[in-house]
């Protein structure tokens, strides 16, 4: 806009209409046969200049008296209007460059002025609406009742998207609530606690009851444990009860640990008190307490059995059918076992009550179990030391020899598993050590060509592994023979008691061979 308007004050207001002036001078020199515009278009002309006569601002001198001025100038000079209104511009101002004044006194054309925004009227009249407040302060009433209904229609919605009400879940079992919560996304914390008068798992308390509840939060519940197990019970006399009477007892005082066993008495009537017992030997009937177990018995009266069962042949099969029939049929079934040339290992040799023979439940049997072939210990006293490993029965035989004073070389001497024993299948089985003899021991001479080094490994391979308790002692001589070789010896050559201790001499090497006697070797 400011750019518009610039155009219309001083140079650039005169270099705009000058401008304007040869464009339809040019359009002129096109057209010249061109007719009058219509009055349309004079009227589109009329409705251009009010909107640019209403953009246009007044200049200094172009105040309200030069407007009213020219406006008798131009009642004057009729003709100079009716050529302005046929022109495209029909704003004027004053010149206010000289150069401009000159030239216009020197053409001594008259300037004519023409009012700007000439139906427009100086002033204006403003009416006011009285009920314009009103209706606006009703409007924005009406505005805001909207946003708070919509507020509240919105804040309702959610709250009952993220808000459940919770039932009355007192005496309720603690699975339906748990059921309740993860179906409604509550979330839940249970605090048990002991009550005499709920059962275990019951709903005693609830934080929240017949209340809405936002989902995410959390139900506090209190579920009851039953009875508290350590309260101590007093204990009545039993003895003079009947089966109905204790468990009437048993049911009131919630004592669960006390457990009523019924059993068959020849002697005592049915439904009448057998004995009481207390599983922890440390509680007495005068501490017992809730947790403690006992045992309550009573009787079922006699048991009387028809022999009616049939007892079936059993030799030949297996230990676990006749232990399964048994079972079925409330046979009682001791089982003895056996070795056999015949049956096989875990199969039945013998029963005690024959095929056929009608028995009653409760009625003892026994059958025998084979253990299958087994295997005996020979007496190896009978065997040399080379026939003892064939002739063991399938064992494992160790055969050795040992040094004895008193038994002659290659007798028996023992074994390590007596004779007679045997050994089944399943048993482990030893190796036996079955020992003949060497005789006595008898030393060698090791004079002159045995060193000192040597004698350990000869006395230990020699006597000592082959149970003889040979030792030696040395001592050292003077000796034109090498240092360190046996010289004397106490015994050699001859049989010597499993127990011996054979004194040897070592020389020493310290004399020179003249100086050596003449007969240095013990005959």
């Amino acid at each position: 806009m400011s750019d518009f308007l610039s155009n219309f004050s001083g140079d650039n207001y005169e270099k705009t209409r000058q401008e304007k002036m040869e464009q339809k001078h040019k359009v002129d020199k096109k057209e010249p046969t061109k007719t009058k515009k219509s009055g349309e278009q004079l009227a589109s002309k009329e409705q251009s200049i009010k909107e640019i006569n209403s953009n246009v601002s007044y200049g200094p001198k172009n105040n309200s008296e030069n407007v009213t001025q020219s406006i008798q100038e131009g009642k004057t000079n009729s003709k100079s209007v009716s050529e302005i209104e046929n022109s495209e511009e029909l704003i004027y101002t004053k010149k206010r460059n000289k150069k401009k004044k000159n030239e216009s006194v020197k053409t001594e054309e008259p300037v004519v002025e023409i009012p700007v925004n000439q139906s427009k009227n100086l002033e204006e009249v403003i009416e006011t609406d009285p009920t314009y407040k009103k209706k606006k302060i009703k409007k924005f009433g009406y505005i805001g009742l909207g946003c708070i209904v919509a507020i509240s229609l919105f804040y309702f919605g959610y709250y009952q998207l993220t808000h459940v009400k919770v039932p009355d879940f007192e005496g309720k079992e603690l699975s339906e609530v748990r059921q309740w919560t993860t179906e409604n996304g509550v979330k839940l914390q249970v605090e048990q606690k002991y009550d005499f008068a709920k059962e275990a798992n019951v709903i005693i308390h609830q934080t929240v009851k017949n209340k809405k509840i936002k989902k995410g939060k959390e139900l506090v519940v209190d579920a009851s444990l039953g009875a508290d197990p350590e309260e101590a019970v007093s204990l009545p006399d039993f003895k003079p009860m009947k089966l109905k009477e204790a468990k009437g007892w048993i049911s009131e005082q919630k004592a669960d640990n006390l457990a009523i066993i019924e059993e068959y008495s020849d002697t005592i009537p049915a439904g009448d008190y057998i004995k009481f017992e207390i599983t922890n030997k440390d509680v007495k009937a005068e501490n017992y307490k809730r947790k403690d177990k006992a045992k309550l018995y009573y009787s079922k009266g006699k048991e009387v059995f028809e022999k009616d069962i049939p007892m079936p042949d059993f030799a030949g099969k297996t230990k676990e059918e006749a232990t399964e029939w048994a079972k079925k049929n409330d046979i009682t079934v001791k089982i003895e076992e056996s070795d056999s040339d015949k049956v096989e290992n875990g199969k039945i040799i013998s029963q005690s009550i024959g095929k056929d023979t009608k028995v009653a439940k409760r009625e003892s049997m026994t059958i025998t179990v084979s253990t299958g072939k087994a295997l005996i210990v020979p007496d190896f006293s009978q065997f040399t030391a080379e026939e003892a490993e064939s002739k063991a029965n399938g064992l494992q035989v160790q055969v050795k020899q040992l040094f004895n004073d008193e038994v002659p070389y290659g007798r028996f001497i023992s074994q390590s598993v007596e004779i007679g024993k045997k050994y089944t299948e399943k048993d482990e089985k030893p190796v036996i050590q079955v020992v003949y003899s060497f005789g006595k021991p008898y030393i060698k001479d090791l004079r002159d060509n045995t060193l000192e080094g040597d004698l350990q490994k000869i006395f230990y391979d020699e006597y000592q592994s082959k149970g003889a308790n040979i030792t030696y002692q040395v001592y050292y001589v003077d000796s034109t023979v090498t240092k360190g070789t046996v010289v004397k010896m106490s015994q050699y050559n001859e049989f010597i008691p499993s127990s011996s201790v054979v004194q040897i001499g070592i020389s020493k090497g310290n004399l020179k061979p003249e100086e050596n006697k003449p007969s240095q070797k013990e005959e």
